[in-house]
């Protein structure tokens, strides 16, 4: 009988939180009433061939991975508007820079009613500044649209040097 009533309870709970899963979660100020579900992870193998693509200075494929009007905002507020501009300013950094990306973990997620695709990824970020290793832990939050990088929005964190290690 114990074992009886704890499948029951299992199975109800279960059902419920299946239940709170389709119906979704969170907020979004500008689209009153939008929730969200985990997405696919069809959305992060995009996100981790763009980034591949970036630590291999692969113009072609980020280029071909971008939406025709992506929109980019920077950790500092700047905005980076279209394939070209896009392509321009990473070509600078890169020289400049030399970043490079490892993510450390990534949630593609589902607007419930628009169904919107994104993905929130984190990244340890590597840039070398006046000869220096400079290290970024970097959140960027980042729309998919048919299978193309529609706009992102990038969080920076500065990460503190190890000094014991000098």
């Amino acid at each position: 009988m114990r074992k009886l009533i704890l499948f029951i309870t299992v199975f109800t709970f279960g059902i419920i939180n299946l239940q709170a899963q389709q119906d979704g979660a969170g907020f979004f100020t500008y689209q009153p009433g939008e929730k969200y579900i985990v997405g696919s992870d069809d959305i992060t193998d995009i996100w981790v061939k763009y980034i591949d693509a970036h630590n291999k200075r692969d113009m072609e494929t980020i280029v071909s991975m971008d939406s025709d009007d992506i929109s980019i905002v920077g950790p500092d507020g700047s905005r980076i508007n279209g394939k070209e501009m896009h392509e321009q300013a990473l070509l600078a950094w890169f020289e400049a820079e030399d970043p490079k990306w490892e993510i450390y973990w990534a949630l593609p997620y589902q607007a419930v009613e628009s169904g919107a695709t994104w993905i929130v990824a984190g990244h340890s970020v590597t840039l070398t500044v006046d000869g220096k290793e400079v290290k970024l832990n970097s959140m960027i939050d980042g729309e998919i649209i048919d299978g193309k990088v529609a706009r992102f929005f990038v969080y920076n964190m500065a990460v503190p040097s190890d000094t014991a290690a000098e």
